[in-house]
């Protein structure tokens, strides 16, 4: 039995508070202040550091209790909910795919509001028949060996997300794919699909996880398999797809 094991980072609550003219609140660690800008972090251990326009802010308050008051300035509409996430890299693998012949890595980089993530998609293929699965001796439907080798697909994933939520994000966006899948029977091809899904956890954490399926079709440009599988054509295809990596 296969267990997936989830990956949970606790964040503390600051104790510092800033209170925005928007209406949100805050809580973190204020580090200076000068006539423009306070700088400010979600958290101790955070390694992004946020720069807030001092004429966003009504009001702070320190964890000693000291409060400062600003004027009625002019309200814009900067505020932290448009300032660039701390992490906006993260690597990953899809340890399921090792199942179907592949080992699997992605790369993603957000854009500069986190709403937007491009994936470059690499995996080495194998025929998993005699290594993983036990090949067919059956001699009356034909002997399957095993398929020698690796190969290589590659391709890019372009995510939408939607929100900004700290534990589970819906997101969308194309997934296209092209190589030589070696558990297919060395079938050349590529695949287009859309694919919707869910990030599990804030991209503030050290670890986060992808959980999506595609729906799209598949060209088929050559394969060994003979007349079972008809090249130059086009099928329906889809994936299940899993991902666990590390942001920084």
């Amino acid at each position: 039995m296969i267990i997936i094991l989830f990956f949970f980072v606790l964040n503390c609550a600051g104790q510092d508070k800033i209170f925005l003219k928007d209406g949100l609140v805050k809580n973190g660690v204020i580090l200076s202040m000068n006539s423009d800008y306070v700088f400010f972090k979600l958290t101790d251990t955070s390694s992004y550091t946020y720069k807030i326009p001092r004429n966003v802010i009504l009001m702070m308050e320190k964890y000693d209790g000291k409060v400062f008051v600003y004027g009625d300035n002019s309200i814009k509409k900067d505020s932290l909910n448009n300032l660039p996430p701390a992490k906006r890299n993260s690597i990953g693998i899809q340890p399921f795919s090792f199942l179907t012949g592949r080992l699997t890595g992605v790369y993603e980089r957000l854009n500069k509001k986190g709403t937007v993530g491009f994936c470059p998609v690499i995996s080495l293929t194998f025929d998993p028949v005699g290594i993983i699965y036990k090949a067919n001796t059956d001699t009356s439907r034909g002997k399957v060996t095993h398929n020698r080798g690796v190969n290589f697909i590659g391709g890019a994933d372009v995510n939408f997300y939607v929100g900004r939520s700290d534990r589970v994000t819906f997101f969308v966006g194309p997934r296209v794919r092209y190589g030589v899948d070696l558990f297919l029977r060395s079938i050349e091809a590529y695949t287009v699909q859309t694919q919707f899904g869910w990030r599990i956890g804030s991209i503030e954490n050290r670890f986060i996880q992808h959980v999506s399926f595609g729906l799209g079709f598949v060209r088929i440009l050559s394969s060994q398999a003979g007349k079972r599988i008809n090249p130059k054509q086009s099928y329906g295809w889809m994936s299940i797809n899993y991902r666990i990596g590390i942001n920084w």
